[in-house]
């Protein structure tokens, strides 16, 4: 035993947990940060006029898309209550507000998608 009270043994194993392991970045070839680069760059070329589009667009698809679902829901609600069109689909017009909602949802994840860097 040392001065520490710790034998050698125990040294060697306290130093064998500390040790950080090797980063995967240090071992990784020059071909492989190559072809990463180059997949990258193709994303972004890939990336970028796909969601300047959609961006441009944006307001146009918001106002659309929200339009429709309130004007949906409105009428359903206003045939199911008035009784103007006994055979008119209530539930085929909520359904269509729904997914008027959530394409507009799925508009906007796909925005994000695409904004990541």
């Amino acid at each position: 035993m040392d001065a520490a009270g710790i034998g050698p043994r125990l040294k060697r194993e306290a130093m064998h947990r500390s040790r950080a392991p090797v980063s995967t970045k240090a071992q990784e070839s020059i071909a492989a940060r190559v072809a990463r680069c180059l997949l990258r760059f193709a994303w972004d070329v890939v990336r970028l006029p796909i969601f300047s589009l959609l961006l441009i667009f944006e307001p146009i698809v918001r106002l659309v898309l929200s339009w429709l679902t309130l004007l949906a829901v409105l009428t359903a609600f206003l045939f199911e209550f008035s009784g103007a069109a006994p055979g008119f689909p209530f539930w085929g017009m909520i359904a269509f507000s729904v997914g008027c909602a959530l394409a507009l949802t799925g508009y906007y994840a796909l925005l994000s998608l695409l904004s990541r860097s």
